[in-house]
This record gives C-alpha cells, sequence and structure tokens, in this order.
C-alpha cells in the first residue's frame, strides 16, 4: 500500500490546536502565577490568553483537566531543564542541581510559586495526585545520580521539595552551604 503526499504532510488544524493547548497552558500558569490558583477559572485563562472562552472549555472540558495538564507540562518542564542541565559535557551533577534550585527560587520564582500551588492541591483534589507523582520524577532521578540506595534518593527529593517551599514562604533563604551539607549526607 502506498501512502499519499498528502497523507504524510501534518495536518495543519492538528498543529493549531496543539499550539493554542499549550497557550493556553502558559496562559493558566500565568494566572496561578499573577493570582493564584484559586482564580484560575476558563473565563481568566481564555482572557489571559486572548481567546474566546469556548476555545478554553473546548481543549479543557472541566477546570480538573486544565489544572491537570498545567501540572502535567509544568512536570515536562522541569524534567527537560533537569535532563539539559545535568547532560552538558562536563557538568557535574551537584552543581547543576544547586544552580537549578537557585534558578527556580531566583529566577524565575513566581513561576514556581504557581506551579507549587499546583502541586500541592493535588493535598486536596485526588484528579492531580498522578501529575503531582510526575513532577517528583526528575528529581527522583537526578537523586539517583547520588546515591544508588532508593530511601536516601526519596529523603533528598522530600528535602529538596521542603527546601523549595520554606524558601517560597519566606522561612528561609536558599544557601549553598546547606545544600552541600544535604548532598553530603548522601553518601
Amino acid at each position: 500500500m502506498q501512502v499519499s503526499a498528502r497523507s504524510r504532510r501534518p495536518d495543519g488544524r492538528r498543529v493549531r490546536g496543539a499550539q493554542r493547548r499549550a497557550e493556553l497552558l502558559r496562559a493558566a500558569l500565568a494566572v496561578i502565577e499573577r493570582d493564584g490558583v484559586a482564580a484560575i477559572s476558563h473565563r481568566a485563562v481564555a482572557a489571559r490568553a486572548g481567546v474566546s472562552l469556548a476555545s478554553t472549555t473546548y481543549h479543557f472540558a472541566t477546570l480538573d483537566d486544565l489544572l491537570v495538564a498545567a501540572l502535567t507540562g509544568a512536570a515536562e518542564d522541569l524534567t527537560a531543564e533537569l535532563h539539559e542541565r545535568v547532560t552538558e559535557l562536563g557538568a557535574r551533577p551537584a552543581d547543576e542541581l544547586a544552580r537549578l534550585v537557585e534558578h527556580l527560587l531566583v529566577y524565575r520564582r513566581g513561576r514556581t510559586l504557581a506551579e507549587y500551588e499546583l502541586y500541592l492541591l493535588a493535598a486536596r483534589r485526588p484528579e492531580l495526585r498522578e501529575a503531582a507523582a510526575a513532577w517528583l520524577q526528575p528529581l527522583t532521578e537526578i537523586a539517583r545520580t547520588f546515591t544508588t540506595n532508593p530511601q536516601k534518593a526519596s529523603l533528598l527529593v522530600a528535602a529538596l521539595d521542603g527546601l523549595l517551599l520554606q524558601s517560597l514562604v519566606g522561612a528561609r533563604s536558599f544557601d549553598q552551604a546547606d545544600f552541600a551539607a544535604l548532598l553530603s549526607h548522601l553518601r
């Protein structure tokens, strides 16, 4: 069976649909970053994206669909960023992880706060729990570069979460020395 040239071309509608969906997810995170997760609505996301309300509800029938997709997208972004940082030639995972944590807290603090609001919402909304688990996956993978002990890797992720949360709420500032001390306990 021969495939026609027409069937090999990407479907423009699907490409535009994927672009619109990504645009809506960026808008959702921007709404959360600006006003918190309580401000999220189809209408707020549509307004932020500059599209019709119908477009938002077409791509995300419920708010839970939108929130799950936003948290899943955030996890995928974190995975890609971590992977890029630790696969650089000559990069030391500990240094790159410390730089990433600093980057999350200093240069993109608002976005990190928005992502953590979504992450913590999983405690109240079971629909988000699978996406919240995906959020932990990239950190767990990098934790395994420091120790072969799965319990210690899990504890590193929990400690990183704690450091990030405490820094986000202003209870402590991120300190490279604290981070180095934490990693030294894993060896």
